[in-house]
């Protein structure tokens, strides 16, 4: 065949128009074989793809899902050569360098079609999906021929059938339970994609009964294979906005449904968000921790546009360990700030500020927490609505704190958004309590699933009362082995002033240097041994007075032991030692 007509663009002020004939004409020669598939280079440049619009070609490189966002609506997927694609500002420091990274990223990406312009009607299955057999975000395409276009202002694969006749390598499948952490307690953080008891009104999730059974099934299969003792909760409904009689509805209706799966007693901290119709939650199992004080939800003007944290403090049921666990969610990036906003390219986007400002207010309300508590293990977990390198985690980090998922799954991610992986979900430890900590894991069940598997995709037939896309967040697990509580104790109870008594102490790391204080006076330091034991002989200060002393141990972790001395009168004192000499 002959074609013959007049080369123009359409339309002709898109940088990526479509090269197409004017006046065209063709005339039939014969048959012949299709020529071979030109090599599209990947990453590749918009000349380079300009040069073979309209050709049968071959991408040089495998091809990974990034993005499913349009495969709901016209049937179409983000590829990305060099796996998947990451939010810029997860992979370098907002700016130039996240900059650079959105320009290579651009480089790297390309759309798979579906060969069709026109929107999908509401519930079809979307192509490339079956009910238990999802794309899912880095997989990888294994192309049938594909006809280079461009259109709708990206680069484009069109199949050169007409149909979808893509298949996928189920490279990232799923898993039944999330990757193994160690130790010998579990904490998991769990976004619940607004979880609401009540309908209508303010209520931002299911719309009826149906729906709820529908969401609450998916969520509690998400929960019970955490396998977790100890579970932070995020976009909860707040019951004590929406129904003030019962201000622990939605969180009291979600784990009487966890309980009639598993079988085990969950209880709630009885804290909440002070304005918003969601809130933090933290749950736990009463047979493996139990809570020490009350909860406390930290309220302050800078927390007015996000969600108050959450803090409960527990003590292990068997050994008696104590932690403080602290549940997160600051402002969104959704929507703008008077102040602090950055969306260009390479920025930290919508109110970068006002989650700097609360983290600031984080980091010292934990440090209040430590305090009061007198233990210094805690923990920061939740939606910090911020990738790797943006300004709140910097905050949390200088604090002291140190980034769990950097440290033990660099490579794992919780969110989905604009076609790159990142994590907006994070968990910080204090120093005493990171060195306890033996694994974390992002356990991949929904951020990477389209949601034509939620529950209200509308897409029926893929629908299935398991733990895939209940959420669009990815739930976080982490594995603790927690040190036994260090103790003190001293020789002497009642000492005479300046005479040397033996300090000892157990349950600090092996190594640690330990300092010994009487009365808050400075005594002595030592290390701990292999078995974290210690032990040194200080003489009592002389200038204390009478009445009960603090004896107080403190490791370099900032694990404590306190016992106490009793100091007599000095004119008791007196009588004593001549009472000692006389025999």
């Amino acid at each position: 065949m002959t074609v013959t007509g007049t080369a123009t663009e359409f339309p002709a002020a898109d940088p990526l128009s479509v090269t197409q004939l004017a006046d065209a004409a063709y005339a039939v020669c014969g048959t012949a074989e299709l020529p071979a598939p030109a090599t599209l280079p990947m990453p590749s440049t918009d000349a380079e793809r300009e040069a073979l619009e309209g050709m049968l070609v071959a991408p040089a490189d495998d091809l990974t899902v990034s993005e499913l966002f349009d495969l709901t609506s016209f049937g179409e997927v983000l590829l990305s050569s060099g796996g998947r694609l990451l939010s810029p500002t997860q992979a370098a420091e907002p700016g130039a360098a996240a900059a650079a990274v959105a320009a290579e990223n651009t480089t790297r990406s390309i759309t798979l079609d579906d060969g069709s312009s026109a929107r999908l009607a509401q519930g079809t299955v979307p192509p490339y999906l079956a009910p238990g057999d999802p794309v899912r975000i880095g997989d990888t395409a294994q192309l049938g021929p594909v006809v280079l276009g461009a259109g709708f202002g990206s680069w484009r694969l069109q199949p050169a059938a007409g149909a979808p006749d893509t298949t996928f390598a189920p490279t990232n499948p799923r898993t039944p339970a999330p990757a193994p952490v160690g130790g010998d307690l579990r904490v998991a953080d769990y976004n619940v994609l607004n979880y609401f008891v009540t309908f209508g009104g303010e209520s931002r999730g299911a719309t009826s009964p149906a729906e709820l059974a529908q969401q609450q099934a998916k969520i509690v299969a998400g929960l019970q294979a955490l396998d977790a003792d100890v579970i932070t909760l995020h976009e909860i409904e707040n019951s004590a906005v929406t129904t003030p009689a019962t201000p622990y509805a939605a969180v009291e209706t979600l784990i009487a449904a966890l309980e009639a799966v598993d079988g085990r007693d969950w209880d709630y901290a009885r804290a909440h968000e002070d304005g918003d119709v969601i809130t933090n939650a933290v749950i736990h199992r009463t047979d493996v921790v139990t809570p020490v004080g009350d909860p406390v939800a930290y309220t302050s003007p800078t927390f007015d546009n996000a969600r108050s944290p959450i803090a409960q403090t527990f003590a292990t049921v068997e050994g008696g360990e104590v932690f403080t666990v602290v549940a997160n969610h600051l402002k969104s990036k959704g929507s703008a700030c008077a102040t602090g906003n950055d969306t260009s390219v390479g920025g930290p986007g919508n109110c970068n500020a006002d989650r700097t400002a609360q983290a600031t207010e984080l980091v010292a309300f934990a440090q209040q927490l430590a305090a009061s508590t007198g233990d210094p293990d805690v923990l920061l977990t939740g939606d910090f609505n911020s990738y790797r390198y943006e300004d709140p985690l910097d905050v949390v980090r200088d604090a002291g704190y140190t980034e769990l998922g950097e440290s033990f799954a660099p490579d794992e991610y919780s969110y989905v958004f604009d076609g790159g992986s990142g994590s907006l979900d994070h968990v910080f430890a204090t120093a005493s309590l990171a060195s306890q900590v033996t694994g974390l894991t992002v356990w991949e069940t929904n951020a990477v699933e389209s949601f034509a598997y939620e529950y209200d995709s509308g897409v029926d037939p893929l629908y299935a009362a398991d733990p895939y896309r209940a959420s669009d967040h990815n739930p976080t697990v982490i594995g603790l082995s927690l040190d036994t509580p260090a103790t003190a104790a001293v020789s002497e109870p009642r000492p005479f002033r300046g005479d040397r008594v033996t300090v000892s102490g157990t349950g600090f790391a092996p190594g640690e240097r330990v300092s010994v204080t009487i009365g808050g006076r400075q005594v002595g330091t030592a290390t701990a041994d292999d078995t974290g034991a210690v032990s040194l002989r200080p003489r009592v200060p002389v200038l204390l007075g009478a009445g009960d002393q603090a004896v107080v141990l403190t490791g370099t972790s900032g694990d404590t032991a306190t016992t106490s001395i009793t100091l007599r009168t000095l004119w008791q004192e007196l009588l004593d030692r001549l009472r000692q000499l006389i025999g």
